[in-house]
């Protein structure tokens, strides 16, 4: 199940796109560790999308 991490915006952040790509990679590769970081690191993104606007 995955959710969007990118701001409501016209242009996708770059570094949203980033940070699903990873943990992408991380799932895909079955480390669950690194998939847990990446979640973790965009849900602390997430936060500062939600705080400029």
């Amino acid at each position: 199940m995955s959710t969007p991490t990118t701001a409501p915006t016209a242009r996708p952040c770059p570094e949203c796109l980033d940070l699903e790509r990873g943990r992408k990679q991380a799932a895909a590769l079955r480390d669950l560790s690194k998939a847990t970081d990446f979640n973790v690191l965009i849900a602390r993104h997430r936060a500062r999308h939600r705080a400029t606007t």
